[in-house]
């Protein structure tokens, strides 16, 4: 299936409903609650409809079993200045386009919702995920990470238990962010339970 030619589109301000948009292949934009944006990637899901881990899913869990985390809503988290700080060190290192104002901005005025506070075996804090809980749907917004762990199997922990604990909750879908076949961004997302991208204006699995 040859992917679409989509324009990149920013600031996209409607009157759907934040499910609407998710369904129609938007995300939300970093640096404002009020908008979202599609671009040259392509929005990407787990269908829980049928939830069923994989052997890689299940390699990724027994791998990452000496981490621990703690879902709290975000109301509740305090966001100081050695956090800020913490992450915008991790951004930096990551070599990521992330300022810190963004990062600021998902973690105190946005639409997330929840955050998973993850520790290492020493009770270190060493990841962060953001997270957007519907009663219907979720959303894996922002991971952040200690750069020690990059290309090993955490961050796709952390994603991977977002979509776990969507599916002990009975929702629908559980939103992956972007993906895109071509460049392999978000590629390791394709071995998730029920994974779809949005193409060509609809939800496909990906061959």
């Amino acid at each position: 299936m040859p992917l679409d030619k989509k324009p990149k589109m920013y600031n996209l301000h409607n009157n759907l409903s934040i499910k609407e948009n998710y369904e129609n292949g938007l995300l939300p934009q970093r640096n404002s609650k009020d908008y979202f944006y599609q671009d040259e990637n392509y929005s990407c899901r787990s269908s829980l409809s049928s939830f069923n881990l994989s052997s890689e899913n299940r390699r990724i869990l027994n791998k990452t079993q000496s981490f621990s985390f703690q879902k709290i809503p975000l109301s509740d988290f305090n966001f100081d200045n050695q956090t800020q700080k913490k992450i915008s060190t991790w951004v930096k290192t990551l070599g990521w386009n992330f300022p810190t104002s963004s990062v600021k901005t998902v973690f105190t005025n946005h639409i997330f919702n929840y955050l998973y506070v993850w520790s290492d075996i020493n009770k270190e804090i060493c990841a962060y995920t953001i997270c957007y809980f519907d009663k219907d749907f979720s959303h894996v917004a922002y991971v952040f990470y200690n750069p020690i762990y990059a290309h090993q199997e955490l961050p796709i922990r952390l994603a991977l238990e977002v979509v776990i604990n969507s599916a002990s909750l009975n929702l629908s879908y559980c939103y992956l962010g972007r993906f895109n076949p071509d460049t392999k961004l978000g590629f390791y997302k394709r071995n998730f339970p029920g994974f779809e991208y949005f193409v060509n204006n609809h939800w496909t699995t990906y061959k």
